[in-house]
């Protein structure tokens, strides 16, 4: 009957449910989340080649820059910073970074933690402290007189107003994310500081690591980093890669204006041989299209006048 078939539907829809949890179990557990997914490890291999090919400061060894937040997630997630980097980097060489500022901030949070909590807590609960120690034991510190100072109004004009809510840990990553402009140092920053991020996507050529929970993303090149691509190519094709002065690029234009109005005369001729050869052949004038002239108004449409 029609209620013995409804009920066997039901039991195969529950069957086929429950073999893919079964599937997606065994996924889980023989291929653990640390193999990365193809469509991240194809994004990031084309992140890094566009770096590779318009920044070539931006090589192996990389430089890793981390900060503060980007640190505290990755304990809070247990995230393996190491071997993630690694694979997201396509196994090249690189060395993580930490500024000194970045150190005393993380002391700062965990004292004002270790004050909140009571006398019994553990010290593996304070994500503050094992962040601070991973960049002691894990990374080269970055020290205060090493890092430039900000004195480009352009700069500061670009970022706005989250400039001036920085704090001196994310103020000094900034600053040394964006000397010269273009990034000239080759730092890679690894943050979750929104303002921070935003901040570094107006300035070119400053590739930002972030975590999504667990998985470490390398985000795609900015807009800036584009349009400062594109300005650079056309500016090369403007001078012939940079082999052309500005007298030689004046005698080209000189020519092309020349050229231009050769191939406009050469059209004029060609209209008037062929209007010649009509007028012999069909004894008639050449058919041009002409703009048709505005009319007046249908005179029966309009209203006759009140006499």
């Amino acid at each position: 009957s029609a209620f013995s078939i409804q009920r066997r539907s039901l039991r195969t829809g529950q069957k086929l449910k429950r073999a893919f949890l079964l599937v997606n179990y065994f996924r889980d557990s023989h291929f653990p989340a640390s193999t990365m997914r193809h469509g991240r490890a194809k994004a990031s291999r084309r992140t890094l080649q566009f770096y590779r090919l318009n920044a070539p400061h931006l090589k192996s060894p990389y430089k890793l820059l981390l900060d503060g937040t980007f640190l505290v997630s990755s304990i809070r997630n247990k995230v393996p910073l190491y071997e993630r980097f690694a694979k997201t980097l396509q196994h090249e060489d690189f060395t993580c970074y930490v500024t000194r500022s970045t150190l005393e901030e993380l002391e700062t949070l965990s004292k004002s933690k270790n004050n909140s909590t009571t006398a019994d807590s553990d010290e593996n609960d304070n994500p503050f402290a094992q962040a601070r120690q991973y960049g002691l034991d894990e990374c080269e510190i970055i020290e205060n007189d090493r890092i430039p100072s900000t004195n480009n109004g352009d700069t500061t004009k670009r970022v706005g107003k989250a400039f001036k809510n920085f704090s001196q840990a994310s103020l000094d990553i900034f600053n040394i994310a964006t000397e010269g402009g273009n990034n000239r140092k080759a730092y890679f920053v690894a943050t979750q500081d929104d303002a921070l991020a935003d901040a570094l996507r107006g300035m070119p050529y400053v590739p930002l690591f972030r975590l999504g929970r667990a998985v470490l993303l390398l985000e795609s090149p900015s807009s800036a980093s584009r349009s400062y691509t594109g300005n650079i190519e056309q500016t090369k094709l403007a001078s012939a890669g940079g082999l052309m002065t500005a007298e030689e690029r004046k005698m080209v234009d000189k020519v092309n204006k020349k050229d231009k109005l050769k191939r406009k005369e050469m059209r004029l001729e060609e209209q008037k041989k062929m209007e010649k050869r009509s007028r012999h052949e069909i004894g008639g004038g050449f058919n041009t299209r002409r703009k048709k002239k505005a009319k007046g108004p249908n005179p029966l449409s309009c209203k006759s006048k009140k006499g």
